[in-house]
């Protein structure tokens, strides 16, 4: 039996495994080629093969494309042909553009039949031809998906991409006995290396964080590489899923099954493994990371953010409570001087009826005093309510006029803080001398002297007694600081890093105007400053460093100077004494 008979006997099709050199034999071998055309051509055969396509046999794998059709597999071996599903040829070993040796035939069923089960089984796992010629031609990787069930070829695959890896790292472990079982493999340590050494190497790690991965001694080190370039971010542990995944450079995947057996006590072992190189694979696995990520983060957020909310509600149930009290017991103590005042009127001295007028003056002012208090309170939680109404998108709706900002301030010194600043032996230091003796400006007047009592408030709460309060009015923002180094999206309200302890600023790039002249004021007080814990947040609401009040004037002043095209700016002062808050308006 020739290869040549066997291709003439054939009737419908022929099935062949061959190895890489076979092409260059078939193509080389023009009787071979002619008799295997001559069969698709006449007969109608259906010609079709497995092998490995190389950059080498390249050339004769595109010219079997234009009669036969081919997939390719790495790495096949062996040498066969199936026709018909009837008759079994084999050779042992074929040489490069040389003629075929002997054949090995032959037609018993269950040899046919077992030759036949192996190809089908090598053409399903089979790429085709055309994409892989695309990836040698255009120098593609090749997508590879494998299922390693050997964990000790799984570990060694997961050394290896971490050694690679250049640019981005990303591991979750579903569980905290994966985290363990790495500590023990030696992974942890390999991280450490790869951070400290490679400091553009950002490493990422989401795991639940229980009391036994806090206590472990891996957790420190990784935390504290030199390069800050290890981030760990705790997750809530899965139940049903138990994996542990690893993608490098969004380039390669592995995915270790994770099985936690329970004999006297929890033992964490790897199940089988898939590694991965397809892009829409590694991706999905990096999508994947990024939503744990991300909803971590939320869910910390929104714990975070009902924390606040309890501690606010507490604080304004105790802020709403204090003037009401107060309210009402100075409105029963009146009632009590009325009462005694007209059933004595006819039997009191002047004197008596003098001090009785007087006490009822004090009532009156106390009574007015805790209602002015319980007004700007019930005011700033309104005004909260429209910042977070999704009506008119949470923009506050102004009423502008031209206002002479110098008047405002002297009038708001004087009518509002006159008292609270004898009581503290607090002078205010007024100074305006670039500007002259009026300012003006186009603003929403009521919301104007909002943003200056807020700020003027806050400066006198915080100073100390007998010290002096400084506002000044500038043409430019010459405050001791740049003001411009540090420019903060109010959507994100992020400090730049260099000063978080010392400066932050709020405001929309947008809103402020491009070439419009701005007027800035800035407010400084003799206290503690600003913590360093606070700086960040500080225009956020429900934020307080003091223990009392409900922590919504900055966050109200933030959203009224941006309402107006401003910003806002806060820093601790250069002396060390105090903290200086400084914020923009339009000029007119």
């Amino acid at each position: 039996m020739t290869i040549i008979g066997f291709v003439n006997r054939c009737k419908k099709k022929i099935d062949s495994c061959v190895s890489s050199t076979a092409p260059s034999v078939i193509i080389e071998g023009e009787p071979i080629k002619d008799a295997r055309i001559a069969s698709v051509k006449n007969r109608g055969i259906k010609l079709r093969y497995v092998t490995e396509i190389t950059a080498d046999n390249l050339a004769y794998c595109k010219e079997m494309l234009k009669f036969s059709e081919i997939r390719h597999l790495d790495g096949i071996k062996g040498n066969f042909e199936v026709a018909d599903e009837k008759e079994y040829v084999a050779v042992a070993t074929l040489y490069e553009a040389q003629p075929i040796p002997q054949l090995i035939f032959s037609n018993v069923p269950e040899i046919v039949e077992q030759q036949q089960f192996i190809f089908d089984s090598f053409w399903d796992k089979g790429v085709p031809a055309e994409q892989r010629i695309t990836e040698i031609e255009k120098g593609i990787v090749p997508s590879i998906t494998t299922i390693l069930t050997d964990y000790k070829k799984a570990e060694i695959k997961e050394f290896d991409m971490i050694e690679k890896a250049e640019k981005e790292i990303q591991i979750i472990y579903s569980t905290p006995g994966a985290f363990h079982l790495q500590e023990k493999s030696g992974i942890l340590e390999l991280l450490k290396e790869k951070a400290d050494q490679q400091k553009n190497l950002q490493i990422s790690i989401l795991v639940p964080i229980d009391l036994l991965v806090k206590k472990s001694l891996s957790l420190r080190p990784l935390t504290n590489a030199k390069n800050n370039n290890i981030h760990i971010q705790d997750i809530a542990p899965s139940i049903d899923i138990k994996i542990k995944s690893l993608v490098t450079d969004r380039s390669e995947s592995l995915v270790m099954e994770i099985k936690e057996l329970i004999d006297q006590e929890l033992i964490t072992i790897i199940g089988f493994s898939v590694y991965s190189n397809s892009l829409p694979t590694v991706l999905t696995y990096c999508s994947i990371f990024e939503l744990m990520h991300n909803q971590s983060i939320l869910s910390e957020e929104l714990k975070h953010e009902g924390e606040l909310k309890d501690e606010f509600i507490n604080t304004a149930a105790h802020e709403l409570r204090t003037p009401t009290q107060a309210i009402t017991g100075y409105t029963e103590m009146n009632d009590e001087l009325f009462d005694d005042l007209l059933r004595n009127r006819d039997k009191a001295t002047d004197q008596e009826q003098a001090n009785i007028i007087a006490k009822l003056h004090e009532y009156h002012e106390s009574i007015s005093r805790n209602a002015s208090r319980l007004n700007i309170l019930i005011n700033n939680l309104l005004d909260v309510a429209r910042f977070e109404s999704n009506s008119n998108n949470g923009n506050i709706v102004l009423y502008k006029e031209k206002v002479d900002l110098v008047k405002e301030i002297n009038e708001i010194i004087e009518i509002q803080f006159s008292n609270k600043l004898k009581e503290k032996g607090n002078k205010i230091s007024f100074v305006n001398n670039s500007l002259g003796e009026q300012c003006g400006i186009y603003s929403d007047k009521l919301r104007l002297n909002q943003i200056l009592i807020n700020l003027i408030d806050n400066a006198i709460k915080f100073s100390k007694r007998d010290d002096s309060i400084n506002i000044m009015i500038k043409d430019n923002n010459d405050f001791g600081f740049n003001l411009s180094e540090t420019e903060v999206d109010t959507t994100n309200r992020v400090s730049n890093n260099d000063k978080s302890d010392h400066l932050i600023q709020e405001g929309d790039d947008e809103k402020s105007t491009e070439k419009q002249e701005m007027v800035y004021v800035g407010i400084s007080d003799t206290g503690k400053g600003i913590s360093s814990k606070i700086m960040p947040k500080l225009f956020e609401k429900f934020v307080t460093d003091s223990d009392f009040g409900t922590g919504l004037g900055l966050f109200i002043t933030r959203k009224l100077v941006e309402a107006h095209g401003g910003k806002i700016w806060a820093f601790n002062n250069n002396d060390g004494v105090g903290s200086t808050f400084v914020f923009s308006l339009p000029g007119k």
